[in-house]
């Protein structure tokens, strides 16, 4: 018996390495991408996560073809960046409806299926963003929060099948996602948050080019996922970061927006 999987954000960083290494593990693996794409051993998938008829199609025409599906690995997401005051509407309704909305079409959509797998495994990629507020992410924080809370409340959902649900929340990661992501032009802003958002972007995209490399976030899923029983969260990243969520409880809010403001600067 062959074990199927899907992997969305198939098209790159951390899904476009995970889906060839599950393929290499032996898996039957789809890539689930807006566009197709060519990976070694993955079976190209395309649809949107946030267009829900268009995912349950491509969800039908894998159970279609392989009769099951085991593992889900749900990398897909988008961000963006500008003050809560002056971010257009639709920008940050569009990071909401990728990386929340999405993830819920994707339940919704994949469920009926894995909990029927002897060995089912839904794994969401969140962010240590979805612990904390973080200056001129509000939108891309919020939505990584709500998968969090979905996430939580989706495991005492489960509870009864043999499914494992968990939540990935890595740091930085060097991607090309900075660069492709909508960032509000620093002229476009009022003048009070001219000089703090050009400073707080700049931090956020020379963290992210020293971050992770999205192989190695791609191998400890892959390592998570094989455990016989998961944990609510995994944060992935390097020291400071995981101890980030829980500073971000202990300590005092005026410390802690210190803390965070010197780590961007």
């Amino acid at each position: 018996m062959q074990y199927v999987a899907l992997v969305t954000g198939a098209s790159s960083g951390v899904g476009e390495a995970l889906a060839p290494l599950l393929a290499k593990g032996g898996y039957k693996v789809y890539g689930m991408s807006r566009r197709s794409v060519e990976l070694p051993g993955v079976i190209a998938l395309p649809a949107d996560v946030s267009d829900p008829v268009a995912l349950q199609q491509a969800v039908d025409q894998l159970i279609s073809e392989s009769g099951r599906l085991d593992v889900v690995m749900h990398c897909a997401g988008i961000g963006g960046a500008g003050p809560v005051e002056q971010m257009p509407t639709e920008r940050a309704r569009r990071i909401m409806e990728t990386n929340f909305w999405g993830s819920w079409n994707l339940c919704q959509a994949t469920l009926p299926h894995l909990r029927k797998s002897d060995r089912g495994r839904l794994l969401l990629v969140g962010s240590i963003a979805g612990f904390m507020g973080i200056p001129f992410r509000a939108a891309y924080c919020a939505s990584k929060a709500a998968l969090k809370t979905m996430t939580d409340s989706l495991r005492m959902e489960v509870q009864g099948s043999d499914l494992q649900v968990c939540m990935i929340a890595p740091g930085d990661i060097a991607t090309n996602s900075i660069a492709t992501q909508y960032r509000q032009p620093v002229f476009d802003l009022a003048p009070v948050y001219q000089g703090r958002f050009k400073k707080f972007d700049e931090g956020m995209a020379e963290n992210v080019a020293h971050g992770m490399t999205a192989t190695y976030v791609a191998e400890q899923m892959y390592k998570i996922m094989e455990q016989d029983a998961l944990k609510p969260y995994y944060v992935v990243g390097e020291l400071m970061q995981r101890a980030s969520v829980k500073a971000s409880r202990w300590l005092p809010g005026w410390v802690w927006e210190k803390v965070l403001g010197k780590y961007y600067s």
